[in-house]
Order: C-alpha cells, then sequence, then structure tokens
C-alpha cells in the first residue's frame, strides 16, 4: 500500500445536468444503490490507507457535511469551502493550506472503486511523475476532458474535443505533489473559471497516465443516475432482494431482484417492485403499484394502482393514485442542451405533488414543490413552484 495518506474531494458542484432533482441536494449526495455517491468515493479512499480526507464543499454544503461526519467517525475530515463554483481548479486551490505534501485528487460526484485508487496510487509512486491522472474509455467524450498522450505521458487534457472518437478521457482521479498549486497560480482562466486540467502543462515534470478499465461511473444526467444505480445494484446484489428489518412489505407484494427496499418502507398488497428499483427510507408504495428500474427517495408516497418506470422522485415527492408514468425513450433537454433517443420516464423533484389519474410522458420532469392536477398530461418541463390543473 502507497505512503500516501492524504486525499481531496472536489465536492463544491450543484450537477446542473441532473436539475430539478439537485435544486436541494448536491450531485455528491443523490442516491446510487440506496447510498450517496460520495460515500462511494471515501470508500475507496479509506481502502487505499488514505487517512485524513479533505472534501472541498459549496453548494447545500450542509447537506454533505452533516452526512459525512455522521457515516465516517474514525477518518479525520476537513472541510474547506469554495464559496463560488470558478472551476476545478479553483477548488483545487481552496485546499492549498490544508494538504502537506504528496495527496490523491478525486471528484466526488463519480462513482470510483478502490481499484482505480490504487492503480493511480502505483502508477504515481513507481515513475518520476509530477502528477498521474486515472484515464478510461468513453462513449460520450465530448462530456469530459479528453486525453491526449504518448507511450503513457499525457501532453494534453482537450475539455471540448471536437472530434468525439478514438480517444481515452479524464476519469477524475490524480495524484499531486504540492508543484500542482503553483501549476494552478500559473493557469489562466477559462471563461472565468480555472481548470485543473489546464494546469498540467504547467507542472513541472512529466505527468504520466494510468488506464482503468471498469469501477468508473458518472451518474451526470438523469438517464445515467437511473442506469448507474442499475449497474451498481447488479454488480452488488446480482438478482438478490435486500429489505431492511423495519420495512413492512405485504405477503401478496412481488419483489424482483436485484431491489433495495430501504428502512421503515411500507409496500402495499399486490404491489409489484421489479429489478433495477431502490426504495429509499420511509416510503409508501400502495396497493397494485408496479415500480420498475427506478429511484423512489427518502418520505415518497406512491399511490395505489400506479405505473412507475424508468423514473426518480426526489424527497417528499407524492404520487397519487392512478398515475402512469410508463417510461420508455424520448429526446430530453438538459442544460440548455438535446439528447435525443434517451431511456427515461418521468424526474419528480422534491416535495412535488402529481395528482390521481395524471400521466407522465417519456422525459417529462416536474419540479420541487410543484403540483400537477388531476389527469393532466404531462409531456416536457413543469417548473418548480408552479401548479398545473386541468
Amino acid at each position: 500500500m502507497s505512503d500516501i495518506t492524504e486525499a481531496v474531494v472536489l465536492a463544491a458542484g450543484e450537477g446542473r445536468r441532473l436539475r430539478p432533482l439537485t435544486k436541494y441536494l448536491p450531485k455528491p449526495m443523490l442516491p446510487v444503490a440506496n447510498r450517496p455517491v460520495i460515500d462511494f468515493v471515501l470508500e475507496s479512499l479509506v481502502d487505499n490507507g488514505i487517512e485524513r480526507v479533505v472534501v472541498v464543499v459549496g453548494y447545500r454544503s450542509d447537506r454533505i457535511q452533516t452526512h459525512l461526519t455522521a457515516e465516517y467517525p474514525d477518518t479525520e475530515i476537513e472541510f474547506v469551502q469554495q464559496p463560488s463554483q470558478l472551476g476545478s481548479g479553483h477548488a483545487l486551490l481552496q485546499a492549498k493550506d490544508a494538504v502537506g505534501g504528496d495527496f490523491v485528487v478525486v471528484n466526488g460526484d463519480n462513482i470510483i472503486d478502490d481499484r482505480i485508487v490504487a492503480s493511480t496510487l502505483e502508477r504515481y509512486t513507481t515513475t518520476d511523475s509530477a502528477a498521474t491522472v486515472a484515464v478510461a474509455h468513453s462513449d460520450t467524450p465530448e462530456e469530459y476532458g479528453v486525453v491526449i498522450s504518448d507511450r503513457g505521458l499525457i501532453s494534453d487534457i482537450d475539455e471540448h474535443p471536437v472530434e468525439r472518437e478514438g480517444y481515452l478521457v479524464n476519469a477524475g482521479v490524480y495524484v499531486f505533489d504540492r508543484g500542482v498549486f503553483d501549476a494552478l497560480d500559473r493557469t489562466d482562466p477559462w471563461q472565468g473559471e480555472i481548470r485543473l486540467t489546464d494546469a498540467i502543462a504547467h507542472l513541472d515534470g512529466p505527468v504520466t497516465s494510468i488506464l482503468v478499465n471498469g469501477g468508473w461511473l458518472d451518474p451526470s444526467n438523469p438517464w445515467k443516475l437511473l442506469s448507474v444505480s442499475e449497474t451498481v445494484l447488479a454488480d452488488e446484489l446480482g438478482s438478490e432482494v435486500v429489505i431492511a428489518d423495519s420495512a413492512r412489505v405485504h405477503e401478496t407484494a412481488v419483489i424482483e431482484g436485484p431491489v433495495i427496499i430501504g428502512q421503515n418502507c411500507d409496500v402495499g398488497p399486490g404491489a409489484v417492485i421489479r429489478s433495477g428499483t431502490c426504495l429509499q427510507d420511509n416510503v409508501h408504495v400502495g396497493a397494485n403499484t408496479v415500480i420498475e428500474r427506478s429511484i423512489v427517495s427518502n418520505d415518497a408516497y406512491v399511490g395505489a394502482n400506479a405505473l412507475l418506470r424508468d423514473s426518480v422522485l426526489g424527497s417528499g415527492a407524492e404520487i397519487c393514485d392512478c398515475v402512469a408514468s410508463p417510461g420508455g425513450r424520448a429526446d430530453v433537454v438538459v442544460d440548455g442542451k438535446l439528447y435525443t433517443d434517451r431511456r427515461l420516464g418521468s424526474i419528480v423533484a422534491d416535495r412535488a405533488t402529481v395528482g390521481p389519474n395524471a400521466t407522465l410522458e417519456s422525459g417529462c420532469s416536474v419540479g420541487a414543490e410543484a403540483t400537477v392536477g388531476a389527469g393532466v398530461v404531462v409531456d416536457g418541463t413543469v417548473r418548480e413552484k408552479t401548479e398545473i390543473a386541468a
């Protein structure tokens, strides 16, 4: 195991491509297989001998701080603030006075496993490098920094590539020495942001890469949140069903794994919970309701005779009786960009209400604290705190 015992977790961002789910919850706290994304990050670090973690927080920082303090009492965690989200490099600069020697840097909003951290540390410690960057193959390289390398040495990371095929991408796991802070000081902002990847060119020494196959997942938008959760469920559970001791599942309900049902959930008679579904804590599912490949967050309520497929419900969302969200494929606009033919049912954000007999078409979203009236057909976006009547 490496002698490096410090890490910085970059967890200050909002997750704009996951709106409206991130209205009250930052992306690192979104649930994957009933665990916040950032938990996977912390566990991968601790499993590799990291004893001290500096977490850079910003958007909804209280949610991250409260959770990590409670869940990791035996790990030394320091929180530093990035008051304005001015780029990943600017975020790392906030930790300048909080770390000593060589250290790991990871994105707090990606799923990574301990193998990625281990291989990145090994590559760094066995080469004469100023830094090591984990790289991976991706079918959407335009969403990540494309890595330009020659025989394992990185010459550049292009954040906005024109060509989109045949490239490796930045997987968001790094090892640096303190020279990275001087490099960041010499890095010019791009559109008002200091990007960590732009500092690569200013490091005093070679930058090595390590190719990681598997163990890296990015729930970067709503349909990827669903697919990542489904993948993690299958990897961890196979076809198993996990039901918390305090949950109440009626004897006539049907559960098809992999499925997780959290604490104090109530699943009614005749309900069907199909594979790829996660019910967090205190979720109510009414009689004869069918839920498939969906994420239902804490304190959500789903009435009787409802159908939810390929959907995500935020905390405290209410789905009344006979609501239909049949799922399927749709064209979706996220953060001003059109994505075609994506598998996504509906997104119902925190404390929103969908009235009885309403229909939620594929790809639609209902904003936080919005209200959809009885019998309404939603095809598009309902803004937060608005009311749509029949």
